[in-house]
């Protein structure tokens, strides 16, 4: 069996937590969350911080945000970025 056959499929977020609203609102708390305990904010720290919520790391309670939302947020930071540089 080949590398590209046993490959996972990569887990995609509901619809609905991937719209620009809800993208909005989710790093917005992500943001609030990080300058509240990191005193800064940079795009690697909301990936960081993204991250872990969406792999069940960090307490997705305290931010507001739920692993789904993070996952969309991730997902639209990526795709926001590539269509910029394009």
């Amino acid at each position: 069996m080949s590398d590209a056959t046993i490959m996972r499929r990569r887990r995609q977020a509901p619809e609905y937590v991937a719209t620009p609203d809800m993208a909005a609102f989710t790093i917005g708390q992500i943001a609030i969350t990080a300058l509240r305990e990191e005193g800064g904010l940079s795009v690697e720290i909301l990936r960081r911080h993204l991250a872990r919520v969406a792999s069940g790391q960090e307490d997705a309670v305290a931010s507001r945000v739920s692993p789904d939302m993070a996952l969309g947020a991730l997902r639209y930071i990526e795709t926001s970025l590539q269509n910029k540089v394009a």
